[in-house]
């Protein structure tokens, strides 16, 4: 299976009054590893568009919150495919980070995207894009 590993550094703008990483920003995180999956395999979601006609849009999401995190702190965002149907596919994400030798578990999220048209109307994916995601499973 395929994942994607990306590190992002916590700046004050990350955090609240307190220095503890606001929560709403772990969407933002999880996106931009997501994001560089797709990249990965040779995607991007302008291009997608452009050529298909569909987008990626962000059907359902649940996250736990194990540990907080700080301003300063060096996390590491890994997501991998979980399911792949012909319009959605399903992403296991976490966010750690390493404190000496050990690893602290900050998150751990479930995210479902579907490809939609320009009327918002579910669409599957073209079956060249449908088969990248199938040949890593």
């Amino acid at each position: 299976m395929l994942s994607k590993k990306i590190d992002i550094r916590v700046y004050y703008e990350d955090t609240d009054s307190g220095g503890i990483v606001y929560y709403a920003n772990y969407f933002k995180f999880t996106e931009r590893c997501r994001t560089e999956l797709l990249r990965d395999f040779g995607l991007n979601q302008t291009d997608i568009f452009n050529k298909h006609n569909i987008k990626f849009i962000v059907h359902s999401v649940s996250m736990e919150y194990i540990n907080p995190s700080y301003l300063d702190d060096m996390l590491t965002v890994e997501t991998s495919i979980s399911f792949t149907k012909k319009a959605s596919i399903e992403f296991d994400q976490k966010i750690y980070k390493i404190l000496g030798n050990n690893k602290i578990d900050i998150i751990k999220s479930k995210c479902k995207i579907v490809s939609i048209d320009s009327n918002l109307k579910i669409k599957a994916m073209p079956s060249d894009i449908l088969k990248k995601f199938l040949e890593v499973k």
